[in-house]
């Protein structure tokens, strides 16, 4: 029996083996012609300015961090916010983009591309251009990025005989010709605009590299399924149209897809590409993570984190991505998508404000610390902002919003974790240099940093850039992880030998991070730092010739002294600061090793700086320049968020090999104190854009440009510094004026602006264009189409039944009128319904799911026969029927007419191996049950708005009245629903905007204006009814009620029109709902509350690192919490620093 059992397990190893092996042979596919070399970057021609090794990539001869954020142009309506934006992400300290170009959002029609105005992707890579942002291009074709059919055109969905990314069912893919003609058509209209954009022009380009499709796996835990055919003819395509640039994929995690197999092993039939790429998403919200989606969550509740996913997710990535081995041995470690937030469902009880909560203001720096432990040296932030799914843009897995808990918050708020994650981008742009080449420290025995307190040293590694006497440079990945959540604890920095060479007090938040700098000689051979307890931000110098002083910015520790330890003679030249106490900064010696020297700063300082120089005697002073200071800038935290650096992250072909190190890592302009500030190296203009309670802008230059600060002999920071204070708000009348008209403006519309004059319109349901909906079969509730057959893919389908009913002409005892028999309406469709019977409303229903293989799955399969649902038909709507004359003798015949409307959240996105594109949309089924219903009087007819007719698929209510001119009437009522005079009514008014005007540094402030304002607007929609909101004529929200957690939207900026612009600004509001509702409704159900006001958020009277752009307070601090909530909004100002020398 053994030896039979033994037998039967190897017989189904080996037909496992077979087949996984057939697997593996037909996702090999046959286009062959197309190798792996007819694809491959051609470093031999481009190689001078662009190229790779295993550390990075290498632009004009210089290795260089790619610090890059996420991009979605087409969630941003307005194209006059891109700018404002994009100098967003450089003044965060990002060097470049990564954009997903959207197929459908070009393509409205078979054969058509739409290239202009908020489409106008050239003009958004000439943008990047000059901004100094480099830009990897995710094309696609696909691109699921939350957004409808995943990116593909919903002509294109439409054609159910093409399989879209191949998909002939869930986790199967066949070779479609077909589908791969239509992408190629894509690719030779959009790849020659990027390809014009290309670095590798040599003539200033932007784009670095271009992304094959979107996490085309190769494998998924070692199942075949990613086509080789596919990748083969998606890369000669993008050659073909002048691509030079490096090729990449995403795998959705580390799976080694598509790698370029190492010579003479490189087989014909595998196809790789350059540079091998993977996303990571670490911590998912509880109703968001995979387990979610098959074991149901309370979706009111976040628990906390687990630090021990993210030591589980990253701390092998770089053994793991180094094993897949051939082409990734000699690649950068590099993730196209690490995670910057979280995406929120319909459904959940929480909004965005809970989910940034439960990621915290230091968990994108988290991720960005962990990385580089890792040997990472390129990555893009998803999302780093994450915009708007106005119109109807996103899928079902997504509402209007796509704040996405993101470092810019949806309404251009600078988080909280903006400003910590800069802090470490800083340090990197700083210590490029340094940061870009490093090699693991593997064993514990050979660090040089022990720590205290458990689990709060996660790595440690060693620069491969020259060294020094005293050997590479050490950086220690402090990660605090500790069971005991103290933020209190000891560095121990360590000899060669492993003996304690001095301690070092620490100070490091719970799930905080940075890296701490060892081991680091400056441009003073005699000043060494062993070990710096605390972060350094910021390094430059005094000038290039002479190099007379180095100069660092670091923080004061929040809680015990402020610490770093020196090796060498030194002598404090200078010192000073706020707060510093009566023992002043001392440097004192280690007790250790009396040759380390210990900078010490105490506890409570605000402020602090220190000069450090070598013990040098009988230097005179024109000899100074050989005894080089190290000059060091202490910021508090609260400080530090404000801190901003302009570096020249483009290199070029003017900077030579020699200077090209120093250039990269100095940065030219610093300043501190404003909410944000940007450079303009073009225009040398710096602009400030400040809250109502900053009032001094520090500045500090470096450099010999003529247009910059000169240096001063004394600075409250410290001598032969160009630092100088500039007041905000206060440098002349017309100023001081602006600033008070603002600030009153707020103060007169925090609770709400006036919203009067509405003009009222009802949807003629009997006028509306009207077509037969047919039957699968006689006698069947199913319909033969649904929504996708009619390309009625944005927002509503509109469907009106009509039925008979015949009953005996009987009175009840009570009353004289007939007693009617119960009538049901049961349906089954996807995904929200509100029913009208007679004109009363008499029902809604949403029939969707965060859940795997249910009624209306957000993903994947979708089980169509399940999700009916049956309304009663109450007697007051069967009653509004009409009578028909003459009918049989004791009879009561009347015909009823039924209007539903059916709001879909759009088609699914394919994600991963997933087939869900056509999941049916609308109504799938219906009949209407009841005794007293007459045989065979049922009938059915849809409409809606065919996409194809649109100029933007995705912005359409679905109503084909939606731009009805006539009709309107004034009324002296606010916006109501009133079930009973049921069906869909549109109410619009008018209103001015707020001052200033939303202007980018490229764009002059207007007149003699030299401070306008930004005061972003929310509209806030408290209420039991559905809404779809238009602004000036663009769709940009959906109000589903309980439905949907989001209540707050932004009006963009862009779309507002400003005070004394001469325009008045249209509100549109298209309403319904099933149950009463109005201003003066006594329950959230039925009180209807519509406002128009400034953003109110947490702490916006506090500091600025604690600013999470959060609506909403936390309920167990109450009012303490909400006394620091105000209106968001800030005041540009610009300042010519050359005319203010």
């Amino acid at each position: 029996m053994a030896i039979i059992a033994t037998s039967a397990v190897l017989a189904l190893a080996g037909l496992s083996a077979a087949a996984h092996q057939f697997l593996e042979y037909r996702v090999k596919g046959t286009l062959t012609h197309i190798h792996t070399n007819d694809t491959l970057y051609d470093k031999q021609k481009y190689g001078h300015i662009l190229d790779y090794d295993k550390h990075s990539l290498i632009l004009h001869g210089q290795p260089t961090l790619i610090l890059s954020g996420e991009f979605h142009y087409w969630r941003l309506p307005d194209q006059s916010r891109w700018r404002p934006i994009l100098e967003q992400y450089r003044s965060a300290g990002l060097n470049c983009i990564r954009i997903y170009f959207h197929w459908g959002f070009h393509s409205p029609k078979q054969g058509e591309y739409d290239f202009s105005g908020n489409r106008d992707i050239n003009y958004l890579l000439d943008l990047c251009e000059e901004i100094g942002l480099y830009v990897l291009a995710a094309p696609g074709p696909y691109i699921c990025a939350e957004t409808q059919a995943g990116g593909f055109p919903i002509w294109l969905a439409a054609m159910r005989d093409v399989r879209l990314r191949h998909m002939k069912s869930n986790f199967w893919k066949t070779y479609d010709p077909e589908f791969m003609k239509y992408c190629v058509e894509y690719f030779e209209n959009i790849l020659p605009i990027l390809a014009r954009h290309q670095i590798t022009n040599g003539q200033g380009g932007c784009v670095l590299g271009l992304q094959i499709e979107n996490e085309s796996f190769q494998h998924v835990f070692h199942y075949p399924i990613g086509l080789h055919d596919d990748m083969r003819v998606l890369a000669k395509t993008a050659r073909d149209c002048g691509v030079t640039v490096p090729l990449f994929t995403n795998d959705g995690f580390e799976e080694g897809s598509f790698i370029v197999k190492d010579d003479p092993k490189r087989k014909k039939k595998d196809f790789g590409v350059d540079l091998y790429g993977f996303d990571k998403y670490v911590v998912f919200t509880p109703n968001s993570e995979p387990t979610s989606w098959v074991v149901g969550r309370d979706p009111s509740y976040l628990q906390e984190w687990d630090p021990s996913t993210v030591v589980k997710e990253l701390e092998k990535m770089e053994k793991k991505v180094r094993s897949f081995g051939h082409a990734n041995k000699r690649t950068p470690i590099f993730i196209p998508e690490l995670q910057g937030g979280w995406f929120n469902h319909y459904g959940i009880k929480y909004t965005y404000d809970a989910i940034y909560r439960f990621y915290g203001d230091d968990y994108t720096r988290l991720m960005l610390d962990t990385v580089f432990s890792q040997g990472c040296t390129m990555l893009n932030f998803y999302m780093f902002y994450g915009g708007t799914n106005w119109g109807t843009i996103g899928d079902p897995d997504v509402y209007t919003s796509y704040d996405y808990s993101a470092c810019i918050r949806e309404n251009g708020l600078m988080s909280g974790r903006l400003r910590n994650l800069r802090k470490g981008l800083l340090f990197l742009q700083s210590f490029s240099d340094i940061m870009v080449r490093t090699d693991a420290v593997l064993s514990s025995k050979l660090q040089s940093a022990r720590s205290s307190l458990d689990k709060t040293i996660s790595l440690q590694r060693q620069s491969l850039a020259s060294a020094g006497t005293h050997g590479p440079v050490e950086l220690t990945f402090l990660r605090n992880f500790s069971p005991q959540k103290v933020d209190c604890f000891d560095l121990f920095a360590l000899s060669k030998t492993g003996n304690i060479v001095t301690r070092l007090s620490c100070n490091l938040a719970y799930k905080a991070s940075f890296i701490a700098l060892g081991n680091y000689t400056t441009i003073n051979p005699d000043i060494h730092l062993v070990l710096s307890a605390t972060p350094i931000h910021i390094r430059a110098y005094s000038g290039y010739e002479r190099k007379k002083k180095e100069v660092w910015i670091g923080t004061l520790a929040e809680f015990g002294a402020t610490e770093m330890a020196f090796r060498g003679d030194l002598t404090l030249t200078s010192w000073g600061g706020q707060h510093i106490g009566a023992s002043g900064i001392r440097l004192r010696s280690s007790a250790d090793d009396k040759d380390v020297k210990v900078v010490t700063i105490p506890e409570g300082a605000k402020h602090a700086h220190v000069v450090l120089s070598s013990a040098i005697t009988g230097v005179e002073a024109d000899e100074a320049s050989s005894n080089p200071e190290l000059h060091i800038i202490f910021l508090d935290k609260a400080t530090l968020s404000t801190l901003y650096c302009h570096y020249d992250n483009r290199h070029g072909d003017d900077i030579s090999k020699a200077t090209a190190a120093m250039v990269a890592s100095q940065p030219k302009v610093v300043t501190w104190g404003s909410y944000n500030a940007y450079y303009n190296p073009h225009t040398k203009i710096l602009t400030a854009d400040s809250t109502e309670s900053q009032t001094e802008l520090h500045v500090l230059t470096f450099g010999q440009d003529s247009s910059l600060l000169p240096p001063k002999d004394e600075t409250i920071y410290g001598p032969k510094l160009a630092h100088q204070v500039f007041p905000l708000k206060a440098n002349g009348t017309t100023t001081t004026n602006l600033h008070l008209a603002h600030a009153q403006w707020v103060e007169e519309n925090r609770q709400g602006m006036v919203l009067e004059n509405w003009e009222i319109r009802r949807t003629d349901v009997g006028a509306l264009p009207w077509q037969e909906c047919p039957r699968k079969s006689k006698g069947s509730k199913w319909f033969k189409n649904v929504q996708l057959d009619y390309h009625f893919t944005s927002g509503h389908i509109l469907y009106r039944g009509k039925f008979t009913t015949r009953e005996r002409d009987v009175k009840d005892a009570n009353t004289a009128t007939p007693k009617p028999h119960e009538v049901w309406l049961k349906f089954n469709m996807r995904h929200r319904i509100t029913a009208f019977v007679n004109g009363v409303a008499i029902g809604s229903h949403m029939v969707y799911s965060r859940t795997l293989l249910s009624p209306g799955a957000k993903v994947g399969h979708d089980p169509i026969s399940f999700g009916g649902h049956k309304f009663l038909v109450p007697p007051q709507a069967l009653s509004a029927g009409i009578t028909q004359l003459g009918a049989e003798a004791g009879y009561h015949v009347q015909e009823h007419d039924i209007f539903l409307v059916i709001d879909s959240v759009g088609l699914s996105r394919m994600p991963f191996v997933l087939d869900d594109v056509r999941n049916p949309r609308g109504l799938l089924s219906a009949s209407v049950q009841g005794v007293s219903v007459v045989k065979n009087s049922e009938t059915w007819k849809v409409t809606g708005v065919d996409v194809r007719d649109l100029d933007m698929v995705h912005s359409s209510t679905g109503f084909p009245d939606e731009h009805q001119k006539h009709d309107w009437s004034s009324t002296p009522n606010r916006p109501h629903v009133d079930p009973n005079q049921g069906g869909v009514h549109w109410w619009r008014t008018h209103f001015e905007g707020p001052p200033g005007a939303l202007s980018g540094s490229g764009v002059t402030l207007p007149g003699d204006q030299s401070m306008a304002a930004h005061i972003p607007l929310c509209l806030r929609i408290e209420g039991e009814f559905s809404a779809m909101i238009i602004l000036n004529n663009v769709l940009v929200g959906r109000y589903f009620g309980s439905d949907s957690p989001q209540h707050d939207f932004y009006m963009m900026d862009g779309l507002v029109h400003k005070a004394g612009s001469g325009q008045l600004n249209e509100l549109t509001l298209m309403i319904y709902g099933s149950t009463k509702a109005d201003e003066n409704g006594d329950s959230d159900a039925n009180r209807m509350r519509i406002r128009l006001l400034p953003w109110i958020v947490e702490d916006a009277q506090g500091q600025l690192n604690q600013w999470s752009g959060n609506t909403q307070f936390d309920v167990e601090e109450g009012f303490a919490r909400e006394a620091q909530a105000g209106p968001f909004w800030t005041e540009k100002q610009a300042f010519h620093l050359s005319a203010l020398n």
